[in-house]
């Protein structure tokens, strides 16, 4: 039986494992062979580093976006994984000229070593934003990702040949399909993906871009296209979109992420844009151990929310009481 455990992080909060009693909350433990290392995945949400994130990164310079406590939350993990939000051109940003038409472009310069002084290995193309500057914005974005060593999966219509990229750690390969419900909600290419690559596969992440923006929960079209992809082999659902953190669930043993809100982002116009969640993900054969880490954007810095905002960002989530029994 595959299990998992929820915690924390900075409160060794140990909420529950899938279908253990209250009085068995340390039985996955007893699951994990002895001496066997995870492959520990961590998971963020939106990217976006045009209009007013570019212009604090010229005034502060881009390492000043990300505190060291979020490079160090980087660098435990073994596969770093966002959606970026928007296209990597040489194009002029329209959004910084004029913030109510949302088309995203990203300065290669800024772009390469915002990423890469995370250490992203793997970013989702598959949104609304990767298109904005057309089919030439999205083939240049592909290219610098991939100068940079940095693969890309996922296409705004999800497009056969781009929606999924193979990750190989540690002697095993982890596959990441991504899928965009706005333009052509069609689950097919990734339900008939999800089964040409299970085979090779140690685990399958599918990346959603779908739901309702700034809507705190998942959409019934959500829950449907989430379990889909648990029913047609996926391993676990992570979402994005709604700029906003929304819950969790457990569907046939597996775990489902709705929306872990914005990564970097400036929609400071609400409490809920402003707060996500940094989502771990360590897994091993038989088990697979979540880390949930509270994250704050204030103008345009992301760091480790705490106190009360870290009890209010795992309260979206809700996962304790969809876990236990």
């Amino acid at each position: 039986m595959r299990r998992f455990f929820v915690a924390t992080t900075l409160t060794a909060l140990a909420f529950a494992a899938a279908y253990a009693t209250p009085s068995s909350v340390s039985a996955p433990f007893a699951e994990i062979v002895q001496g066997e290392e995870p492959l520990r995945v961590l998971f963020v949400g939106d990217i976006m580093l045009d209009r007013t994130v570019a212009l604090s990164a010229e005034e502060r310079g881009v390492s000043a976006l990300f505190s060291t406590s979020i490079r160090e939350l980087f660098a435990e993990a073994d596969v770093r994984v966002g959606n970026l939000e928007g296209a990597v051109t040489t194009n002029q940003s329209i959004a910084r000229r004029d913030h109510t038409i949302f088309r995203f472009t990203f300065d290669p310069a800024v772009a390469q070593q915002a990423l890469l002084a995370l250490g992203f290995d793997v970013l989702s193309l598959a949104n609304n934003h990767a298109l904005d500057f057309g089919a030439a914005g999205y083939a240049q974005t592909g290219a610098y990702l991939e100068a940079w060593g940095v693969q890309s999966f996922g296409h705004p219509h999800n497009n056969a040949d781009y929606v999924s990229a193979v990750v190989e750690r540690k002697g095993r390969a982890l596959c990441f399909i991504g899928y965009h419900a706005l333009f052509s909600p069609d689950t097919a290419p990734i339900t008939t993906r999800l089964a040409e690559l299970r085979p090779r596969c140690f685990k399958i992440v599918v990346f959603a871009h779908w739901g309702e923006e700034y809507s705190l929960h998942s959409t019934l079209k959500q829950r449907e296209e989430a379990h889909a992809f648990v029913d047609a082999g996926a391993d676990l659902v992570v979402g994005a979109h709604p700029h906003v953190v929304q819950e969790a669930e457990v569907y046939r043993g597996r775990a489902i992420f709705y929306s872990l809100g914005n990564f970097m982002f400036d929609q400071n116009f609400s409490w809920e844009t402003t707060h996500s969640i940094a989502l771990r993900a360590d897994f091993y054969e038989e088990e697979t151990r979540f880390t949930l880490t509270p994250l704050i954007i204030q103008d345009q810095y992301s760091t480790l929310a705490q106190g009360v905002d870290k009890t209010l960002i795992l309260d979206r989530v809700g996962l304790a009481s969809s876990v236990l029994p």
